[in-house]
């Protein structure tokens, strides 16, 4: 969508970029241009609220008549966890909850979280597609999210709830909630769906978990990142202003929680989002971070996935992508000094993973039109290091989130991954 006001926005900012500009007079653009859009909205109708605009992940599931269920696990380091769960479908053969399913894993996204699964029409959302061709699925959400956003500690207004990145995603989180699927369906393996940071975290964990290899059957990675040197976009505005050190990220960004998901966020995206004049200036966000407009994406369903993300992540964990973007490495997190990176990792600097020990069978969905999950950085990073790769599925004009909201996720993706797993 060649929408004027979103390439002026844009020339703006690179200009700014060029020019090493303050954080502060990139925050006047951004807001000169939204009282432009605020006095658009005068003279437009806002259209009617989408009922799943209001609504939790699981009251999505029963309102589309699935069966639903929460769990919550506790994290090694304390987090408390929620899980969703859809142990069956409406369409499948036997809806008898006592018959063995498959177990299918889903793990969300950066800033994302469990909804991204079921904010499309039940055909064309993964999590009802998976539980109607007959699995049991399962949702993840990480720490810090809407959702997982408790400690046997700490407080959310607690700076020690905040200092995680996805280190400890990978580390704790896939651990508590993996292990308890298992024991709960008995299965020895499940299978496991990740989007992007999705991706990482599970990368990770299996490149340093050698008995955690054997819980996962296959892996399916979409959208997958490892080194992300070569992104464009917002968040290679962000890396490139800011990934200087985690003090000056935390000088503007705070060093707790990054965008809160609040209900004043959640407005501004039914205002936006919601009216037909300035719904594709709302398009043209999402495609300034994931990527061009492929002609996939449900507008109308515009403001429902808004009002699910942000769903809310650490700063430290968005310092953690800026510090990469400008490494070009797939390292741990940088704890800003030689001396803190000493006493956090026995050496002065981040350890790098090495994804070459990993032997599950992987999948892989990507596309040169993803700016967050760029082709080279696929290349580099994964086809040429992972020693097991079973498909390497190159999409064609596939977005960021196009893999998760476009409208050929079905046939493209989803529906491959069933005949896979089934054949």
């Amino acid at each position: 969508m060649k929408d004027s006001s979103y390439y002026l926005l844009i020339t703006k900012l690179k200009k700014d970029v060029s020019k090493k500009v303050t954080f502060k007079n990139f925050i006047i653009t951004l807001f000169s241009v939204s009282i432009i859009f605020i006095v658009l909205l005068k003279f437009d109708d806002i259209n009617g609220a989408i009922p799943e605009e209001n609504m939790s992940t699981i009251q999505i599931i029963e309102y589309y008549r699935y069966p639903a269920e929460t769990i919550r696990v506790k994290s090694d380091d304390g987090y408390i966890l929620e899980m969703h769960r859809i142990p069956y479908g409406k369409v499948s053969s036997n809806n008898n909850t006592k018959t063995p399913r498959p177990a299918i894993f889903l793990q969300h996204g950066l800033l994302a979280s469990s909804s991204d699964w079921v904010v499309n029409e039940p055909s064309q959302s993964p999590a009802f597609v998976f539980a109607d061709a007959g699995f049991d699925v399962w949702m993840g959400n990480m720490r810090g999210n809407v959702y997982s956003r408790q400690h046997e500690k700490y407080s959310t207004f607690s700076r020690k709830f905040w200092r995680f990145s996805w280190d400890e995603m990978a580390k704790y989180d896939l651990d508590a909630m993996i292990n308890y699927i298992l024991d709960v369906t008995g299965q020895e393996s499940l299978y496991y769906i990740g989007h992007s940071q999705g991706t990482i975290t599970m990368f990770s964990k299996l490149s340093e978990d050698k008995i955690f290899q054997k819980k996962v059957k296959k892996m399916f990675a979409l959208a997958p990142v490892a080194q992300v040197g070569h992104i464009k976009g917002l968040m290679y505005t962000i890396s490139e202003l800011f990934h200087s050190s985690i003090n000056l990220f935390e000088k503007y960004f705070g060093s707790m929680e990054f965008l809160p998901s609040t209900w004043y966020i959640r407005m501004a995206s039914r205002l936006f989002c919601g009216s037909k004049l300035t719904n594709p200036l709302c398009q043209n966000v999402m495609f300034l971070i994931g990527g061009p407009e492929s002609n996939q994406l449900n507008t109308t369903r515009l403001p429902v996935y808004l009002s699910h993300t942000p769903a809310g992540t650490s700063t430290d964990n968005i310092a953690h992508w800026a510090q990469m973007v400008i490494s070009k490495k797939v390292q741990k997190f940088d704890f800003g000094s030689p001396d803190k990176n000493l006493l956090h990792y026995n050496q002065t600097t981040p350890p790098y993973y090495d994804f070459s020990k990993i032997f599950n069978d992987i999948y892989l969905y990507w596309s040169d039109s993803d700016w967050l999950a760029d082709e080279i950085d696929v290349q580099e990073g994964l086809l040429h290091v992972l020693p097991n790769i079973k498909l390497n599925k190159h999409l064609i004009d596939f977005n960021h989130f196009d893999f998760i909201y476009g409208l050929r996720a079905r046939k493209e993706i989803y529906d491959d991954i069933i005949e896979i797993i089934k054949s």
